[in-house]
């Protein structure tokens, strides 16, 4: 009699109206338990609600009988005081649910028990915004996968899919639920897993093409510590692009703090080429010279003749420790960036900036920078400046005039390498995992193979006119890209402005004083050399020789000799677009993606559909033609799908790695004690049959209960009898990487 009592006390909210095919009865049967669910969960959609499953009752592997409620079952208490924090809770201790358990004659599932009725009110019109109603279908899971890796932000593809659905409302999922599944599916990668996927990495790129190389150096705890990579198509444009290389570091690209590093070429085209990259734990001199030697010995031995660094003395001293014999140089850029932090104390410091600037670029020998150099120490009284003496005394490696006479392809600063790293920082940030920094390094190796290739079709396909009617520049534009053509015509235009005059004549060898005009007030004065027997002209500039570019100077000297044309050693062909190389003939290196089995099929399906969408939406009859067809192939399918339910098995003949990583493991059994075919003593019979009916007479009592929230339909305080089984997941097996 008292629980009857409780259950009039409840308020009883009325059911939403429901299609009755959809409604739960008593009785219902089902093939399997995963078919119930659905018809349940369907049910709650319709009626507005959303259900969970509240127990699932075994005997050792197969599941005997499942307790599927309302969400808002139970009463949830939080653990913070309510003055502190209120967080929303949906426990209201709603009677809604069905008890569904199997048959075992028939092998089927039989809904037992109903209760309809909530504690709470049922809203269809917002059932769709409940979690478990909204739903990301395969395609537009692929589409976020994608939009990630190619950088496109989430509220970017939510509001795509927006546009292609027309609305909001006619999305059944939310802005948040595309963000979690970048968070917990596409990113979400343990760092013990994600150690391991890179060292995968290597091996898949390894296996692809040989000449792939990596190297790795570990901790004594096996953490990375140094480690160098480089596609089979950069070292094979190492062979044309390699005579200079840029090198700088970066942070902020990882989890870890790894520090990055890019090896930087130029191609033809003057566009930036990677040549090989790397992860750092620190930024010690034996770390840069371990990194040094491996670059060096996967390039074949074979040292650039010029290599650019940041104003590191760690980069410095391994350089020289590991390529003495060769050109080193400080990056230009960084050391001018840090004029107005050094100098600001001292008075009149844009003055000292603006002519430290004019001293460093317009010296155009050695004995005038240093002229220049000391007088400027000592128009600002700078000659004491620690950092200024110290710039004076490496002078050899960063001013231009002591090192363009050395080709660097036109690189004076490291540039192009910080250019790399603004690629990467788009797309990585401090908390990217490591397969989210080589997803991103494949995309900028895709991307800079791209646009090389973009370039040499145009300059095959294309031909930019002469802007004069110089021979000369007729020689350029049939030998040189498009790119490099450009840079010289801005040479031919730059004639204009200077003012050619003899200077000196003996035996053939003429010195010329070119005078250029910079601007209404200064007059900037060359001397030009030409040799017409061996028909060599060099400037005082220096252009081609840092550059391979005859300069505005020396044109105006051949112009003024009459030259008709120059010379081949004029025509380099780094910049030539007539050289076939080998490295376009090899893709860069681009992992493919590790999706499961099924959705490398459904990119496979999505990609054929294509082109058969295209063709039958030109017309109503051959759209009808494709719904009877999907009509057919549909109901072929389920019938398929239907007649392989149940048992499979895999053989020898048509295993392979797909098949083998879809197989599961068996879920964990418990046992106690000793076996139930093991004979035992009467007493402990006795002790079973004794358990058995009292755990018979406890199931009863809840039966009874159950019916009596059936027959009134009105119930908040349901108290029921839950057994909690744990299953423990056995721990995957270690197989990390050993390099």
């Amino acid at each position: 009699m008292g629980v009857f009592t409780v259950l009039t006390r409840c308020i009883v909210q009325p059911l939403s109206v429901v299609d009755d095919e959809l409604v739960p009865k008593v009785g219902m049967t089902f093939t399997t338990l995963e078919d119930a669910g659905k018809f349940y969960r369907n049910y709650a959609k319709a009626a507005g609600f959303s259900t969970r499953v509240r127990c699932t009752n075994r005997k050792g592997n197969e599941i005997k009988n499942q307790l599927i409620t309302c969400s808002r079952e139970g009463k949830w208490k939080s653990k913070i005081s309510p003055t502190e924090k209120t967080n929303p809770t949906a426990g209201l201790n709603c009677p809604a649910r069905i008890y569904i358990h199997t048959l075992k004659d028939v092998g089927a599932w039989i809904i037992s028990k109903v209760v309809l009725d909530h504690s709470h009110p049922c809203c269809p019109n917002k059932a769709e915004m409940l979690k478990q109603h909204r739903e990301l279908s395969m395609s537009i899971r692929r589409t976020i996968e994608n939009n990630d890796e190619a950088g496109i932000r989430p509220s970017k593809t939510y509001q795509s899919f927006v546009a292609a659905t027309g609305g909001h409302r006619e999305l059944n999922f939310i802005e948040k639920d595309v963000r979690n599944y970048i968070t917990r599916e596409v990113r979400n990668v343990s760092e013990q897993e994600d150690v391991k996927e890179f060292g995968k990495y290597f091996l898949r790129m390894k296996e692809k093409n040989p000449n792939f190389f990596f190297e790795l150096e570990l901790e004594e705890d096996q953490s990375i510590k140094l480690a160098f990579w480089a596609d089979a198509r950069s070292r094979a444009a190492f062979e044309y692009f390699g005579d200079v290389i840029s090198f700088d570091t970066t942070y902020n690209t990882n989890r870890y703090n790894l520090v990055c590093g890019s090896f930087v070429g130029v191609n033809h085209h003057g566009q930036s080429t990677l040549l090989g990259c790397s992860l750092m734990k620190n930024e010690e001199i034996e770390s840069f010279k371990w990194l040094f030697q491996c670059w060096f010995r996967c390039m074949g031995g074979n040292a650039p003749k010029g290599f650019l660094i940041d104003q590191c003395t760690s980069m410095k001293r391994a350089l020289e420790a590991c390529m003495p014999t060769k050109v080193h140089r400080w990056c230009i850029w960084h050391i001018m960036k840090k004029i107005p932090s050094k100098l600001n104390g001292y008075k009149g410091h844009a003055d000292i900036e603006q002519e430290m600037s004019h001293v460093v670029w317009n010296s155009h020998s050695k004995d005038s920078f240093d002229r220049n150099w000391n007088n400027f120490l000592l128009n600002f009284g700078l000659a004491d400046n620690k950092w200024l003496s110290d710039l004076y005394k490496d002078r050899h490696i960063w001013v231009p005039i002591y090192l363009d006479h050395h080709f660097w392809a036109g690189m004076r600063s490291t540039q192009r390498s910080e250019s790399m790293h603004s690629f990467f920082n788009k797309y990585i940030t401090r908390n990217s995992s490591l397969i989210q920094f080589i997803k991103q390094y494949d995309n900028c190796l895709g991307s800079r193979e791209q646009a090389e290739r973009e370039s040499d079709a145009a300059d095959f396909h294309t031909v930019i006119p002469c802007a004069t009617k110089s021979s000369i520049e007729a020689q350029f534009q049939d030998a040189y890209t498009h790119a490099k053509f450009r840079e010289v015509q801005a040479q031919f235009r730059g004639k204009a402005n200077c003012i050619t005059r003899l200077k000196n004549f003996a035996l053939g060898y003429s010195v010329y004083e070119v005078g250029e005009q910079v601007s209404s007030s200064i007059f900037n004065k060359f001397a030009v050399t030409y040799d017409s027997v061996v028909a060599e002209v060099k400037c005082q500039c220096l252009l081609f020789e840092s550059r391979g570019i005859l300069c505005r100077h020396a044109l105006s000297v051949l112009s003024f000799e009459q030259v008709s044309q120059v010379s081949p050693r004029y025509i380099l062909e780094r910049w030539s677009k007539k050289v076939k190389r080998r490295h376009t003939h090899i893709k860069s290196s681009h992992d493919e993606p590790l999706m499961e089995p099924r959705s490398k099929r459904f990119d496979q399906l999505v990609f054929r559909s294509q082109n058969i969408y295209e063709f039958t939406s030109e017309s109503k009859e051959l759209t009808a033609i494709l719904h009877r067809a999907y009509d057919n192939a549909m109901a072929e399918m389920e019938a398929l799908k239907a007649k392989r339910k149940g048992t499979s098995s895999l053989s020898h003949e048509d295993a392979n790695l797909e098949s083998v990583n879809e197989l599961q493991s068996r879920p964990r059994i418990r046992t106690r004690g000793r076996p139930k075919n093991m004979l035992g003593s009467n007493l402990e019979k006795q002790i079973a049959n004794a358990t058995k009916k009292k755990k018979t007479k406890v199931l009863s009592e809840i039966n009874l209960f159950d019916a009596a929230l059936a027959a009134h339909s009105n119930c908040s305080q349901y108290q029921g009898h839950v057994i909690n089984y744990q299953f423990r997941v056995p721990a995957a097996g270690d197989n990390s990487l050993g390099v």
